[in-house]
């Protein structure tokens, strides 16, 4: 796939067919791997980047209609949703939102409470 190396960064116009139709989506080459390509898909509206891969051996072909690259892919394959890692950064994983709700058992108080700071440590000192 030496063609899809030199489409990085470029939008292209991805060809599916399924069941004898044929749908068109644009989008954008992110990666080229041995084995498969990352394209991503830029949703406006939504604000959202949805990644989606293809294995190398399901693109047929890629060919240039006037100024823009096509690549067509085998009949009944879909390019598949693909999510990073780097996906989920920023959002709260469970494990955090758990914590914060956990509350502190003080010995200050008869039952749950937030942990009292201990005004000898923290607080200015007088000579009396």
């Amino acid at each position: 796939m030496r063609d899809m190396e030199n489409l990085i960064g470029q939008m292209v116009h991805v060809v599916v067919s399924k069941d004898g139709k044929s749908g068109t989506k644009i989008l954008k080459v992110c990666k080229v791997k041995a084995r498969s390509v990352l394209f991503i898909e830029v949703d406006r509206e939504n604000r959202k980047n949805i990644f989606r891969k293809v294995a190398n051996k399901d693109i047929t072909s890629t060919e240039m209609i006037g100024d823009s690259p096509f690549v067509y892919v085998k009949e009944g394959v879909i390019p598949e949703k693909w999510e990073s890692s780097w996906d989920s950064m920023g959002q709260p994983s469970q494990m955090s939102i758990n914590a914060r709700i956990t509350p502190i058992y003080s010995n200050r108080s008869n039952g749950w409470a937030h942990r009292l700071k201990s005004n000898s440590q923290y607080g200015a000192h007088f000579r009396t």
